[in-house]
């Protein structure tokens, strides 16, 4: 069987390794709805377990194939304007997917990343523009 917390860990190390101090990364913590927090510390990122499927695998000395969703939520907000917010998000996407994307084996707590799913949600309040990404890893292993 996998060890979830093994690849969340993974996660973590491989993006605080790989991105600059102005990322917020924490694994596991309860989802932030404060607006103010993203806009004091920058970009937060919350890494968390998402589904796993076992499957059987006959094939060679392990008998399950594995499919891992891990999830990682990257928040900004901004005063200025939805515009400058979603423009803030995309850049934090696109530098969390080009880390991520560039090691597949998650530092080899997985088989293969083989391609990910990326929901949006966006929230103003008190003329906080706070918008979030939420991208699930679709990753395969053995067990």
């Amino acid at each position: 069987m996998i060890d979830y917390a093994d690849i969340t860990a993974a996660i973590k190390a491989i993006l605080i390794a790989n991105l600059d101090s102005t990322y917020l990364i924490v694994r596991n913590e309860e989802r932030n709805v404060n607006p103010n927090l993203p806009q004091r510390k920058g970009k937060l990122i919350n890494i968390s377990r998402g589904p796993v499927s076992y499957n059987a695998y006959t094939l060679g000395n392990t008998p399950w194939l594995v499919t891992i969703r891990p999830k990682i939520e990257i928040q900004v907000s901004s005063m200025i304007s939805g515009e400058d917010a979603e423009d803030k998000l995309q850049d934090a996407e696109k530098a969390v997917l080009n880390v991520l994307t560039a090691n597949k084996k998650l530092s080899d707590t997985v088989a293969m990343t083989n391609g990910y799913e990326i929901e949006y949600e966006y929230n103003q309040n008190e003329q906080i523009y706070h918008h979030a990404s939420i991208i699930t890893l679709i990753c395969e292993s053995r067990a």
